[in-house]
């Protein structure tokens, strides 16, 4: 635990359970066999910390290091969104394959080749800038098989074909995308489209080795003998679209890995019948008592929860009272005793038998758990939990 005094010296900080982000990626690591798992740590690892995700699972890996028929290694892969995030992880001494999953400018090509750094190439124009390149980075084929995002699609196969033969180039993987899991009959037909795009370069005598189709819900859902899954929300202890739904398991490890905590920086009396925050858009049926937060919508604290939202404190619910503010949230306490200046309060996590996640917060606000998690500001201290011991970064 962080002490009061640091508490009231950090304001607001998120802990990662490293024993739970380790035991989430064993869980999926399962049941993606054969395949090796690609970690999504994209979007500052979806708003818990890119280095110091990427580095609690590179230790975790080595500890429990699953061995791929596929691949032939145990290697863990890194996805990314950017060369700049992929960069960031090499300066921090990750040395574990890395993939950017999204687009390259071609003057940073030589970054991504002294990175050893893999690029995502999605269209024909990729494929020129490639061979303009004095240096050429590894890349993966991305094919569009739906979801109408970046990627090469099915009837460009013949093109692509063409002019990855002129330029004498070698992609090292493909991959695609799914668009609706839970949508079965669109999978099906998105991974239809995606072996038929893997067979025309097969007859071609174009052989990537790396294969990636599944997401996290893929994983679940659509058992594939690829190289690699792609594990994104899972791994952080979500799983998007009730439809899908874990299966039971009789010891269920994949559990939210971040919880986002602040402190009661004030505590106040108010007087039945008045009102509290901006456009006083609360009225206060009965004397109460209030607790003031240092954080607010800066901090990723939805402006949306105003007047909707709850905090944990001493193991009990506390609902924002009036309009969460730039830096600020007011919660009333009235019903909980004896809370005090340095009270710990828990946005997102557990606090006695009481708890709130990121898909709790996501339906008070009509959004989904990756933008609530992604939402919150990447300044914030972040402490990698292992046990008891914090260690903050």
């Amino acid at each position: 635990m962080i002490s009061s005094l640091d508490r009231l010296d950090v304001r607001t900080w998120i802990e990662i359970n490293a024993r739970f982000l380790g035991s989430n990626l064993a869980w999926f690591q399962r049941r993606a066999r054969p395949a090796g798992i690609m970690a999504v740590v994209k979007s500052n690892a979806y708003g818990h910390g890119l280095s110091l995700v990427a580095k609690l699972l590179a230790e975790s890996k080595k500890r429990t290091g699953h061995w791929s028929l596929v691949t032939g290694h145990s290697l863990l892969w890194f996805g990314v969104d950017s060369i700049t995030e992929a960069l960031r992880l090499r300066r921090d001494g990750i040395k574990n394959p890395i993939l950017v999953l999204g687009y390259t400018l071609p003057a940073h090509f030589p970054d991504a080749v002294r990175g050893g750094i893999t690029l995502a190439i999605s269209s024909c124009d990729g494929l020129a800038a490639l061979r303009r390149a004095r240096v050429k980075p590894a890349f993966h084929l991305k094919f569009d098989t739906g979801m109408h995002r970046h990627g090469f699609q099915e009837h460009e196969l013949g093109k692509l074909i063409e002019k990855i033969q002129e330029y004498r180039l070698i992609p090292g993987g493909a991959f695609s995308h799914l668009a609706a899991a839970d949508n079965v009959g669109f999978s099906k037909k998105q991974i239809a489209v995606f072996e038929r795009c893997l067979e025309a370069l097969t007859k071609a005598g174009i052989k990537p080795k790396v294969i990636h189709f599944n997401k996290t819900e893929g994983i679940l859902s659509y058992p594939r003998r690829d190289t690699l899954a792609r594990l994104g929300i899972g791994l952080y202890g979500y799983v998007p679209k009730q439809g899908v739904g874990l299966p039971k398991t009789p010891k269920n490890v994949v559990r939210p890995v971040l919880a986002w905590k602040t402190v009661v920086s004030e505590v106040k009396r108010v007087r039945k019948g008045e009102r509290i925050g901006y456009d006083l858009t609360y009225r206060f049926p009965r004397d109460a008592v209030i607790a003031v937060l240092p954080i607010g919508y800066w901090h990723g604290f939805d402006r949306g929860l105003s007047n909707r939202g709850e905090v944990l404190i001493r193991g009990r619910r506390a609902p924002v009272r009036g309009r969460i503010c730039m830096d600020i949230t007011m919660v009333e306490v009235t019903h909980i005793p004896g809370v005090r200046v340095g009270d710990e309060v828990v946005l997102i996590g557990k606090q006695g038998g009481e708890r709130i996640t990121a898909d709790d917060i996501a339906k008070k606000i009509d959004t989904t758990s990756y933008e609530v998690l992604t939402r919150i500001n990447p300044l914030i201290k972040k402490s990698g939990v292992l046990g008891e011991s914090p260690r903050l970064k």
